[in-house]
């Protein structure tokens, strides 16, 4: 019998519905898996990760169902949940869904419709393609219906919007929800479901005004009018449109890089042309959500459907277990060049985000820092190398500067690799490029800070690989329980290193 540890966020009493549903379905998901043949155990995550990556490093399952959606006590839940996906990477375990890299990309937005829209596929568009309004204006990370109301939908945009938020076209037609399943026989898409409201609009008890949305309370609170004035249904569909929808949702999972399950949510616009609004990486698996639904209306048990989500997590080639020593993945053909170039530093913000480490506002001094050393170059006191591979695509950056009014110290501000290129040398290039030229230019030793979480493990045996040594440690800096690390780097001796090729 295989064994299974079945992950889920700790839920506070006093959580809402949507995290109550969390519980829900972890219940519901036990049970199928011991239906079939799985031994379970349940393990809650809470905001200190480190007992629960002990926990799994000292008696390793076969599998980790991953259902964490958030962490309790955490402002903005989605971005808190990639921190499992992150753990569990690190810990080298398989795990169910998405990977880091696709789960960091597919919640944040506006970056999701970046990739979606270059790749050619319909995003609504927003005030950068000339869109005049009406707009909707959402929340750039959170799902569940999160910040909808009827105040989400405006005319004209009059101001800046607050940091997290966006907008784009209110698209007026029907709205439509494809589930995805992944296995080793492709991607599946299940039956499409429409959302329909109530001709009679707004439903009693609303305020006049609401638009054809549906808020948090009427999607999970039971009593609320908008509630009752909703239904999710698989019929009525047309074949050509139900097509079309499951072509542009199997691209859509491809082109975000996403596996195991997902859903992908439509809207038409007046014309009846479909757009895509949100790519779901980590759909809600209660009995009653919706992915279920598709599932059960496909003809595929619940039982069976949990059953082949931890099957395809099982078998993805990338989702094996490590066994120390670990083996390095192929090395990857890489140029690294120091110059920027203008759109450096859109890049420079992309692979942040993919890496799943650094918050909103960390990634907005990321992109300053790279905006600053383009216009004012070294004046700007940050230089950097970028590892790119031969067709241009940035697969990692180190920035670096002399440290003001000190003698011969350089700080290492950021150094950042894409999860799917680690490992293979980029990083340790990166690293003796900056050391090289810091030596060059009289410094003395390179410094590096990091964060002492569970989270930052794998960062800091990078540092230790590379030669740094840890110098102090600061503890609670961040946060209580949240270390500072402060490690250095000798660099007497060095000579300054050339871009090349890896």
């Amino acid at each position: 019998m295989k064994r299974c540890v079945l992950l889920h966020q700790l839920v506070p009493a006093a959580a809402g519905a949507d995290e109550q549903d969390t519980l829900t379905a972890a219940t519901a998901v036990e049970a199928a898996l011991a239906e079939s043949d799985w031994e379970v155990e349940r393990l809650a995550l809470g905001l200190d990760l480190s007992p629960a990556a002990e926990r799994l490093r000292e008696n390793p399952p076969a599998l980790v169902f991953n259902l964490v959606e958030s962490l309790p006590g955490v402002a903005f839940p989605g971005p808190a949940g990639l921190a499992a996906a992150a753990m569990l990477e690190g810990v080298g375990l398989p795990f169910t869904g998405s990977r880091l890299a696709a789960l960091a990309l597919s919640s944040d937005k506006p970056a999701a419709k970046n990739v979606l829209r270059t790749a050619g596929l319909p995003v609504p568009p927003g005030p950068a393609e000339g869109w005049p309004g009406p707009f909707i204006v959402k929340h750039s990370s959170e799902h569940a219906s999160f910040g909808l109301g009827r105040h989400s939908v405006v005319s004209a945009l009059r101001e800046p919007l607050p940091a997290g938020w966006f907008a784009e076209a209110f698209l007026p037609g029907r709205e439509f929800s494809l589930s995805l399943l992944a296995d080793r026989g492709g991607i599946s898409v299940l039956p499409p479901a429409e959302l329909v409201y109530d001709k009679a609009w707004p439903p009693a008890g609303v305020a006049e005004g609401m638009p054809r949305i549906l808020d948090y309370a009427g999607k999970w609170l039971a009593d609320d009018p908008l509630f009752a004035a909703t239904h999710r249904c698989f019929t009525g569909i047309e074949d050509a449109l139900a097509s079309q929808l499951a072509n542009l949702a199997r691209r859509a999972f491809a082109a975000l890089g996403l596996a195991g399950y997902a859903r992908v949510d439509f809207r038409l616009d007046a014309a009846g042309v479909p757009y895509i609004l949100e790519v779901n990486a980590n759909s809600a698996l209660a009995p009653d959500a919706g992915f279920a639904a598709a599932a059960g209306e496909g003809g595929i048990a619940y039982r069976d459907l949990i059953a082949r989500i931890a099957e395809a997590a099982l078998s993805a080639p990338d989702m094996q277990p490590r066994s120390p020593p670990r083996s390095k993945p192929p090395p990857r053909k890489f140029a690294v060049r120091r110059r920027l170039l203008a759109d450096d530093v859109t890049a420079v913000g992309s692979l942040c985000r993919a890496s799943g480490f650094f918050n909103e506002a960390e990634m907005a001094v990321a992109e300053e820092l790279a905006r600053a050393a383009l216009v004012e170059g070294e004046q700007s006191g940050y230089r950097f190398l970028l590892a790119e591979q031969p067709h241009g695509f940035l697969l990692g950056y180190a920035c670096f500067g002399p440290v003001p009014a000190s003698l011969g110290a350089w700080d290492l501000y950021w150094i950042v690799v894409l999860p799917a290129a680690q490992g293979s040398g980029i990083g340790r290039r990166l690293v003796e490029m900056a050391a090289a030229e810091a030596a060059e230019a009289g410094g003395r030793f390179l410094y590096a800070e990091t964060a002492g979480r569970p989270l930052y493990a794998p960062t800091r045996r990078f540092y230790e690989a590379a030669g740094f040594s840890l110098e102090a440690v600061l503890a609670d800096f961040y946060a209580p329980g949240d270390a500072k690390q402060i490690w250095s780097l000798p660099l007497a001796g060095r000579m300054k290193g050339q871009a090349g090729h890896g």
